[in-house]
């Protein structure tokens, strides 16, 4: 309605001149209906059995090769991806010093415990919904439910699009912003490239003798990440999971390419009119996600270039589909490991491992963090003619955030 009344505004028109109505949407299916004709008549029911028996129709859009040829393929897949798993063990039972990791990604929270030996004791992977101190404070809430006596946080470590805001909240120790290779190491020694794709960033990490040496990212469009997929999903009435599921066997999945989601939705609806089934369509975007971010971000000439011992993470790497086709067309076996989405938070807990000799730690006490109150302000900065509009974060103890400047005037 607010468009329509923009069009007629904008377009300055008037009763007279304006025809709106009703169920405008339909009038394709209503020409349709009434240029019937002279046609012959179809019972419903021999229409019903007319499509029943398939309807061959000819591809424009270009098809790619099924993900998995046979059930075999994909039982060996899972077998070989079986094998990067970290060791658990169970924190009720913990005694001794924990080292914390926070990730504080773009659209997800992830929270790491670990011990000394660097096991996995405690994990936490939250949507942010807007909020990331409330998630993380929801994640410590839990964690202190379940820390039993005799098990103290020694020293923590944050990193993300949010690491700054935590530390500050939360006193956290330190940040680090080469978490992800960190945890990929600990999986893979010989690393050489680490390909992080989460929900709305993308980022590849190339590392020579241990240290980085290119990192890149995407800059604007986010069409080959995990909520790209997710809302698809969604619009679709399938879960994320479910969706993933419905592309590892399709026939002839679709070519979307590498471009940008609008035209990407196009592509898919040619497909649909073609017969495209939802697994043709789950596999294509598959595809396209790797493709987006080997020729569009990292700007891959040969996928060889990529290296021979690569770490994949990130949420988006859950999705098996997505995973398959990274190999398939990176023409690589790939290290997995399964906990793919919460690889920031691991590295982030196995750093403040590293560095931690003894000292005490800095970071709130849980009962603390949990009782935080902070306001959030917005004001202009008036240090030159920019005028950033300013976020800012006040907590207790005269600790603050400040976002939105593109100077360091706006810190002051």
């Amino acid at each position: 309605p607010e468009l329509k009344k923009a069009f007629i505004r904008t377009l300055k028109l008037t009763p007279e001149t304006t025809v709106d109505p009703e169920n405008s949407h339909l009038f394709a299916a209503m020409g349709a209906a009434l240029e019937s004709g002279d046609a012959e008549a179809v019972s419903m029911d021999g229409l019903i059995d007319r499509l029943d028996k398939g309807v061959e129709m000819a591809f424009e859009l270009k098809r790619l090769d099924p993900l998995f040829a046979t059930r075999e393929d994909h039982q060996a897949f899972c077998a070989r991806h079986s094998k990067a798993v970290v060791r658990r063990e169970s924190l009720s039972g913990y005694r001794g010093d924990c080292f914390l990791g926070i990730d504080a990604g773009s659209t997800t929270t992830k929270v790491a415990l670990i011990g000394s030996d660097g096991q996995l004791l405690f994990s936490y992977y939250a949507n942010n919904q807007g909020n990331p101190i409330r998630t993380a404070m929801d994640a410590m809430a839990r964690l202190r439910d379940e820390l039993p006596e005799g098990a103290r946080i020694a020293r923590s470590c944050s990193t993300g699009y949010g690491e700054s805001l935590l530390k500050s909240a939360f006193c956290l120790g330190e940040v680090e912003t080469i978490a992800h290779c960190t945890a990929a190491a600990f999986f893979d020694p010989e690393v050489d490239c680490v390909l992080d794709i989460g929900g709305q960033d993308m980022k590849c990490v190339k590392l020579k003798n241990g240290s980085v040496d290119t990192i890149l990212l995407n800059e604007a469009c986010s069409s080959g990440c995990g909520s790209f997929i997710e809302n698809f999903a969604n619009s679709l009435g399938y879960s994320a999971e479910g969706f993933a599921k419905e592309a590892l066997f399709a026939k002839n999945p679709i070519d979307l390419g590498t471009r940008c989601t609008v035209f990407m939705n196009s592509n898919v609806k040619q497909a649909q009119k073609e017969g495209a089934t939802v697994q043709d369509i789950s596999a294509g975007l598959a595809y396209s996600v790797i493709k987006n971010a080997l020729y569009k971000v990292i700007k891959l000439a040969d996928p060889a270039d990529l290296g021979r011992h690569i770490v994949v993470q990130g949420g988006t790497f859950y999705n098996q589909a997505v995973l398959r086709a990274f190999e398939k067309i990176a023409d690589v076996e790939a290290t997995c490991p399964d906990i793919s989405g919460i690889m920031g938070a691991f590295g982030a807990a196995l750093v403040a491992r590293e560095r931690y000799h003894g000292q005490e730690s800095t970071t709130l006490p849980l009962n603390d963090i949990l009782s935080l109150t902070y306001t959030t302000s917005t004001t202009r900065c008036g240090g030159c003619s920019n005028r950033c509009m300013l976020t800012i974060n006040k907590f207790p103890g005269g600790r603050r955030h400040v976002t939105g400047n593109r100077c360091e005037k706006g810190l002051g």
